[in-house]
């Protein structure tokens, strides 16, 4: 891989001065069923589009994305951040409460955290997947961990019993937001925990434009989750604890709905983008993200994540600029642990010590030098896209 200095220094290079290698973008799959307009049209003319309960069209959502993934229950929430802070909630996470969460994954998990002045405990990232360490025993060793909050990041899978085993939580969430139509021993991500999260922003296979559903079976899980999400009100009624306005509206589920009844094909397409650069970057020698070795799961790839020589830490940023320069659509996620305002809410709390701080390296020093590519193009862009990526890195 070449080096970050001889980089900068090529003159051929978009962000140098150069011609760029591709016009503009390629196209993108925004997840978005255009053929389900008219249904929504159809739901304006009604003038009904936000029911308090819940409408029609989000029920009938919720009852097909539940036996989707093999379970009795699912709520519709207006977004997929949403969505996990009610998870949650719903389990009894309350001020100070010890969540062990992977520091692979969204910053919304984390805000959900947060807001719910939950304690979080970070767990490692395995540097050739990039998803939680299956044996986190040591991380959560003399911390009562209530829940364990675990990301299937990039639609890659982690293997969330082993985790939920060496954790020693009682409860499991798994934020599935970027991994639906993934399985794990046969069985569809989500299914494992006693929720399973998952997103309906832009991009994703089953999107709503925005929106977020919860599956599950308990009944007292869908009160505790219905009644926050309805501004903590029992019926239409009484509040019975402080709650927020959760609730996903009609729209929304009827763009949801659509793009579900089309989930086996989006997966495939997905995956086929996905295959196409990994050939490419395979070839290269380009080391990228995938599923441990001998993990029974099959992937619904969201993101292909590249991991960069290790002389790249500090540099990736500038590299990622140089991408988009070229019209390749590069982007970065950070570790969690490395938010900036981590450290200090956490120290203030006497939730900060040597463990962290020795985790925070770490993570830096893994996802400072990763980048992803996004599988919503299709499989020719792709293979331009990952060759043009390879040739600049490698030259």
């Amino acid at each position: 891989m070449r080096h970050p200095d001889e980089l900068k220094q090529d003159r051929s290079l978009a962000i140098n001065g150069g011609t760029p290698r591709f016009d503009e973008l390629p196209w993108e799959d925004t997840g978005i069923v255009a053929e389900a307009a008219d249904d929504v049209a159809a739901l304006i003319r009604t003038r009904r589009t936000v029911y308090w309960g819940g409408g029609p069209h989000s029920k009938r959502l919720e009852a097909d994305f539940a036996a989707l993934i093999g379970r009795d229950r699912a709520f519709f929430h207006q977004s997929g951040t949403a969505a996990l802070q009610t998870a949650l909630f719903a389990l009894g996470v309350d001020e100070g409460t010890p969540v062990a969460l992977s520091d692979s994954g969204f910053v919304a998990s984390l805000n959900a955290i947060y807001h719910l002045r939950a304690r979080p405990v970070f767990l490692p990232t395995h540097p050739d997947t990039l998803q939680c360490i299956d044996e986190v025993a040591e991380w959560t060793d003399g911390t009562p961990v209530h829940t364990a909050l675990i990301t299937h990041f990039f639609g890659n899978v982690a293997d969330v019993e082993a985790i939920r085993r060496s954790s020693g939580a009682r409860y499991l969430v798994e934020d599935g937001g970027q991994a639906h139509g993934a399985t794990l021993r046969g069985k569809p991500v989500g299914a494992y925990g006693e929720i399973g999260s998952f997103a309906g922003s832009t991009k994703k296979l089953v999107t709503a434009g925005q929106g977020g559903l919860n599956v599950y079976d308990d009944p007292d899980i869908d009160w505790r989750m219905r009644t926050y999400g309805h501004h903590g009100k029992s019926g239409n009624f009484e509040g019975v604890f402080p709650g927020y306005n959760f609730r996903g509206g009609e729209i929304e589920a009827i763009l949801a709905h659509a793009a579900l009844r089309q989930l086996p094909e989006r997966v495939a397409a997905r995956n086929a983008t996905a295959d196409a650069m990994f050939e490419i970057f395979d070839a290269a020698g380009i080391r990228t993200a995938r599923p441990a070795v001998g993990l029974d799961c099959t992937p619904a790839w969201f993101d292909v994540a590249l991991i960069l020589d290790e002389e790249w830490a500090g540099h990736r940023d500038w590299l990622v600029d140089a991408l988009v320069a070229e019209g390749i659509p590069g982007w970065h996620y950070p570790a969690l642990i490395g938010m900036p305002w981590v450290k200090p809410w956490m120290t203030s709390r006497g939730w900060w010590g040597e463990r962290e701080e020795h985790l925070l390296g770490t993570e830096r020093a893994l996802w400072d030098r990763t980048l992803v590519l996004g599988t919503q193009m299709s499989p020719q862009d792709a293979r331009r896209i990952a060759a043009a990526t390879a040739e600049l890195l490698k030259g």
